[in-house]
């Protein structure tokens, strides 16, 4: 019986089976709200077209003609999903080092080098999610997506009616003393029901701009009626979102998580502050769309090369190649993905609110 080599060992599949195992740490937001689905080929088609509040049946006298009513108007757009793409190497060295414990017969020290090399290549993984979060936070928070990666600049415009993007109308939030956040919520969750005949069901927010709630002088003063002077009084996370829970019907979504840039040592939140985005009751907003990838396509079940080519995630491309001169392994990761807002949730892309609780330079 031949030897184990690391050829044998960092596969596309031994790869995603340690993914598979530890990626379930973080949770996004984004895979609650566009879960995962896959198509083939890279086209996605949007499909535009608002049902609003039903319209009552006309009556009809009997035995005349029908009265037939103008069917709602749809629009049909096809756009190409976007092309990521990255991969890592295992270099001549790090194989060298494993071959020479592998000689040795020392597994206990061969066991973590060769955990590295997985936690090194699953960074690619991570990065593909990462991604997928990044383009669902930018769409429920601005309607659009933007990617410039790589010289690649693209741009996707969801098409979201002004009707449905809200600024602070008289004061900023961040004027503790003088806005009105409670009363502005329950005006744009009434306006959206009777206009839509949607139920605005969760506000989300990061900390920062649930900050100026918990420190809205007009908020505290509902949560303490008697006591004239707020000033110096412990607040509560769930105090308010108890009020703003009674108020406006709305539960409150801290979103504070944050994904590290292509530059270096610089950090992001994927949820942006001071903007609100109002979901509806039913938390699914669509999918998150997989084409298939060249490397799927091409490779997946080609018994005639040396690439080895695995998926999870549902639309994720893992591919391993051996490379001879030099001797390594080259891992590549790749998907091609959009979220798109389904016509099967009520409303669609019209079913969000967002709002921009600061608008005025300070």
């Amino acid at each position: 019986m031949s030897a184990v080599t690391i050829f044998d060992i960092v596969t596309p599949g031994n790869v995603i089976a340690y993914w598979d195992a530890r990626k379930g740490v973080q949770n996004y937001m984004g895979e609650t709200l566009f879960p995962h689905t896959k198509q083939l080929g890279t086209e996605l088609t949007k499909i535009g077209g608002r049902e609003g509040i039903p319209v009552e049946l006309k009556a009809s006298a009997f035995d005349v003609q029908t009265t037939f009513r103008d069917r709602i108007s749809v629009e049909t757009r096809t756009q190409s999903m976007p092309f990521f793409k990255e991969g890592m190497k295992i270099d001549e060295k790090i194989r060298q080092q494993i071959l020479n414990i592998s000689a040795g017969g020392n597994s206990a020290i061969m066991k973590p080098l060769i955990n590295n090399i997985f936690a090194d290549t699953t960074n690619l993984l991570k990065g593909a999610r990462v991604v997928r979060e990044r383009m669902a936070m930018e769409l429920i928070s601005t309607g659009t997506i933007n990617i410039n990666s790589n010289g690649v600049a693209l741009s996707y415009d969801y098409g979201i009616d002004n009707d449905h993007q809200k600024v602070s109308a008289e004061t900023n939030w961040n004027d503790t003393e003088n806005s009105k956040p409670l009363e502005e919520m329950s005006e744009w969750v009434d306006e959206f029901k009777i206009r839509y005949g949607i139920d605005l069901g969760y506000a989300v927010m990061t900390s920062k701009t649930f900050s100026y709630l918990k420190n809205n002088k007009g908020l505290i003063k509902q949560i303490y009626p008697t006591i004239s002077d707020p000033n110096g009084l412990m607040i509560r996370n769930e105090q308010v979102r108890q009020i703003v829970r009674e108020t406006t019907g709305l539960e409150v979504i801290i979103n504070d998580n944050i994904y590290a840039t292509q530059v270096q040592g610089s950090n992001k939140k994927f949820f942006p502050d001071n903007i609100i985005s109002f979901l509806p009751t039913g938390g699914v907003l669509g999918n998150m769309v997989f084409g298939t990838t060249p490397e799927e396509i091409d490779l997946l079940n080609n018994a005639l090369t040396s690439t080895k080519v695995s998926i999870t995630d549902t639309g994720v491309a893992v591919k391993n190649k051996i490379l001879d001169d030099p001797v390594n392994i080259e891992t590549i990761v790749s998907q091609i993905c959009l979220p798109s807002f389904s016509s099967d949730v009520e409303g669609g892309a019209g079913a969000i609110l967002i709002a921009n609780v600061v608008p005025k330079a300070v």
